[in-house]
Parts: structure tokens; C-alpha cells; sequence
């Protein structure tokens, strides 16, 4: 059975949902072979797409792993003043 999610995240521009992208890639290297992760970019928004055959506990690991990298990422910015997330 497929399992999808899409996570949209807005931010306060274009560069920092690029950067905030940028961030995430080096996590994808070692995902699991059922499942895919797809990032693209929206205007000032970014869109993170994951779907995975494999079973319903994998995949919320997955999900989990990138919202905490997600986090850390928009904390990041945050810290750095680039104003993350427009909600």
C-alpha cells in the first residue's frame, strides 16, 4: 500500500525557503528504498512530498526525521534573523 504526505511550509521569501531546502537535501541520501522524498520550491513556499511503500512505522520515522530536521532548520534561520515562517 502507498503511503503519501505533502508538508507546505511558507516562509518570508523565496531565499529562504531555498536555503531552508538547500538544508534538507543531505538527509535523503540514506532513505529507505520504498520510499521517496521529493522537495520543490513555490514561490516563498516550500513543498516536501513523501510517499513509501513500506510499512506504516517506517514511514512515520521517516516523516518524523524530517520534520525534526525541518525544525532545526527553520530554528536556524530563525536565529539568524531572516524571519523563518509566516503562518
Amino acid at each position: 500500500m502507498l503511503t503519501e504526505i505533502l508538508i507546505r511550509r511558507s516562509y518570508s521569501s523565496s531565499s529562504v525557503a531555498e536555503a531552508i531546502k538547500n538544508s534538507l537535501q543531505p538527509d535523503n541520501i540514506n532513505v529507505p528504498s520504498a520510499t521517496t522524498i521529493e522537495l520543490n520550491l513555490e514561490k516563498d513556499s516550500l513543498l516536501i512530498k513523501v510517499s513509501s511503500k513500506d510499512d506504516i512505522a517506517s514511514f512515520l520515522r521517516t516523516v518524523d526525521d524530517i520534520l525534526i530536521c525541518l525544525q532545526a532548520a527553520e530554528t536556524t534561520i530563525h536565529e539568524l534573523g531572516l524571519n523563518s515562517t509566516s503562518e
